[in-house]
């Protein structure tokens, strides 16, 4: 019989000391997530800028619903900058 108490003890005192080593390392685990993202998006050419805007608002609203903001800078290319490399390729 004092074996037998002994014995249970052993165990609880192994499952307690599990169950404290499990405690301590799920408190240890932390994520962190980038501070910033960058997206490109490429369109084609013909887009019209009022598409891009529509594009950029949605992509606003989806962020806001995750506590997320969005920086968007829109760069076109000038039409002399095309006439320029058509003229050098010929």
């Amino acid at each position: 019989m004092l074996l037998s108490k002994k014995i249970n003890q052993f165990k609880m005192k192994k499952i307690i000391l599990i169950l404290i080593a499990l405690i301590s390392l799920n408190s240890c685990i932390s994520l962190q997530f980038p501070d910033s993202v960058n997206v490109e998006i490429t369109v084609p050419v013909d887009t019209d800028v009022e598409k891009i805007e529509v594009m950029i608002d949605t992509l606003k609203a989806q962020a806001k619903d995750y506590g997320l903001t969005l920086e968007a800078l829109i760069h076109k290319k000038d039409s002399k900058d095309k006439k320029k490399k058509k003229n050098k390729n010929k």
